[in-house]
Order: structure tokens, then sequence, then C-alpha cells
């Protein structure tokens, strides 16, 4: 346990030091391009709110940030686990017919979540937008989402995932990646405002780890992240994990429990309720191809 635990520690600092490392270029960059609109001091929310506003520098900055965990996933295989009998999940056979499922089960997961809010009366349609600076907009999301599904799903269920599974099985490595994943989460905008998000957030995890263990590699967790987050915040306007992207739909909060607040779709227990009963599902599937092969 403890040779575990180290790597973990040792994961998580290579992690958070290449963040860090990239921060200061990025900040650099955007300090330069705010002296001109600010007088006098320039605050750390002034430069974050400038990332946020720019296009380029907020894909750089997000894009970055999501090979750190890339990053981190191949530094540790190579340094300790190559050797180990186990795979990081990225090279499988047949991976764009199994990213291209799990693009398409993150939509319908999230629309379905969408839907069922709206029928409640959670939420209601205030607009539509299709111009081109949302076509732009949403344009660069799409970079963005892709290289945040890839890097977490490198990281999470690709490195800490497998060195958890090969030291002490699939329950174990499902829930250490899942509590993980959800603490990465825990400086989101209104993660804390009730208990849904953070629940949400290790069930997500939960249900990225299971798909991996049923499709056998990364391609279908990585499809379903993509899509989750890139339907929830650019499709149907709702804040993916307490962050408000541009969106094609508009909606207007009515009932803040049904529609998860602040914190968008993820802080409903209307998604609760479909994540559970999507890792439901995937579990006993797990089982029951497990129990063929013995």
């Amino acid at each position: 346990m403890f040779k575990f635990i180290g790597k973990l520690l040792l994961a998580l600092v290579i992690f958070f030091g290449l963040n860090i490392l990239i921060s200061i270029p990025i900040g650099v960059v955007a300090g330069f391009m705010a002296a001109a609109q600010f007088d006098g001091e320039l605050s750390t929310d002034a430069l974050m709110g400038l990332i946020e506003s720019n296009p380029i520098l907020r894909t750089v900055s997000y894009t970055l940030s999501a090979a750190c965990g890339a990053a981190t996933a191949a530094i540790m295989f190579l340094a300790f686990d190559r050797a180990g009998g186990w795979r990081l999940g990225w090279r499988e056979s047949g991976w764009l017919a199994k990213g291209l499922l799990g693009m398409l089960l993150g939509a319908v997961f999230i629309t379905l979540s969408y839907v069922v809010v709206l029928l409640l009366g959670g939420i209601q349609v205030t607009g539509v937008t299709w111009s081109s600076s949302v076509i732009t907009a949403i344009g660069f999301d799409i970079i963005i989402f892709t290289a945040v599904a890839v890097g977490e799903e490198l990281f999470s269920r690709g490195y800490i995932y497998g060195a958890a599974k090969k030291q002490y099985g699939i329950i174990f490595a499902v829930v250490v990646s899942s509590v993980l994943f959800a603490l990465l989460h825990s400086m989101n905008p209104g993660v804390f405002s009730s208990v849904f998000p953070m629940l949400n957030l290790f069930l997500a995890g939960v249900m990225l780890a299971l798909f991996r263990e049923w499709s056998g590699g990364l391609w279908v967790p990585i499809g379903v992240h993509l899509t989750w987050n890139y339907f929830q915040g650019d499709v149907l306007g709702m804040a993916v994990s307490g962050t408000q992207t541009p969106s094609i739909l508009h909606n207007e909060i009515r009932d803040p429990f049904l529609a998860g607040g602040q914190f968008g779709l993820e802080g409903t227990i209307v998604t609760t309720i479909i994540m559970v009963a999507v890792c439901v599902w995937l579990g006993l599937s797990i089982r029951r191809r497990l129990r063929t092969i013995s």
C-alpha cells in the first residue's frame, strides 16, 4: 500500500508542478495584453478574466493544462510500470469506433438529464443563438473539451486506475480513481453549493472507470467525457462543472435544486439517478463477463 500511495503522491506532485510551469508563460502573455486595458495594479482576477474572455488564450490554457495530465500519466507509467503487465489503455484495437460509441453515449446521457430537468420545470429555454461569434467560440471549445477528455482520462482512468487495479483489483481502482477525480474538481465554482456536485463528480468517475473496464480501454470513456461536457455547455447552455461556456441554447433556471444551480446538470439529483442507473448496468455487464471467463 505504501508503494502505491508513494506513486500516487508523486503523480500529483508532477501534475501540479507541470501546471504551475505552464501557467507562468500564459500569465506573462496575459499580463502584457492586460497592461493597456487596466489602470493601476493588475489583480489576479483581472488576469483570469482576460484569459477566460480571450478564445485563443483560453484554448491554449485549458489545452496545456490537460496535456499536463497526459504527460504525468506517460512519465509515471514509463518510469515505474512499463514492465508491470498492464497498459494505460490508450492503444486499443477499434479505437475510433469505440471513441464514437462513447461520444454517442455521453451526448445521450447528458441530453436525457437536460430533457428531464426541462420537463420537470427546473429550467426554461429562453433563446437560441446561432451567430458567427458563437460558432467560433464553440469551435474553440471542441479543442478544449477534447484535450480535457484525453488528459483527464489518461491521468485518472489511464494511470491511476491501471496502477490501482494492478495492485488491489477493480473495486479499489474504481473507488480511488473516482475519489481523486472528484477532489481534482473541488475548486470549481459552486462545487459545495449542495451535496450533489461532489457526489456526482464521484459518480462520474465511477461511471467512466466502469466504461474503461467494460470496453477494455480508454477510448469509450474519452468519448463519453468529451460529449458529456460539450453538449452540456456549448449545445444545451448549462454550466459545465460550474463553468459557463458560449452556447447555442440559453436557459432560465426556474428551480435551482432540479437544475443544479450554478454548477449545472452535474449538480442535480436527476443526473445522480441517471449515473447510478448507468453504473449498475455497467457493473452487471462486467460481472457477467467475468463469470463467463472464470
